[in-house]
């Protein structure tokens, strides 16, 4: 079988632009600006994602009756979220 190469350059993005522009200044610094102009986009569309830790027992209060304070809330629905886990548990040792 014949080795093949298909990597694709790092700059290769940078040199199709550069090749498509007016070639106003050199390719260095265009490849430069162009990066910094990229992460600057991926920058500009930042969005977090994150989950709290405590999200899930957040939703189950604001779905519950409400009939005890939040903190109270958490530590049941934690306690009983361990205990549904552990009833599950197999020993295969």
């Amino acid at each position: 079988a014949k080795y093949v190469d298909i990597s694709i350059p790092y700059d290769a993005a940078a040199k199709l632009a550069y090749e498509a522009s007016d070639k106003s200044m050199a390719y260095d610094a265009f490849k430069a600006k162009y990066e910094a102009d990229a992460v600057a986009d991926v920058m500009a569309k930042y969005v977090d994602i994150s989950i709290p830790y405590d999200a899930a027992a957040k939703l189950a209060y604001e779905a519950s009756d409400k009939s005890m304070a939040y903190d109270a809330f958490k530590a049941k629905y934690e306690a009983d979220a361990v205990a549904d886990v552990m009833a599950k548990y197999v020993d295969i040792s």
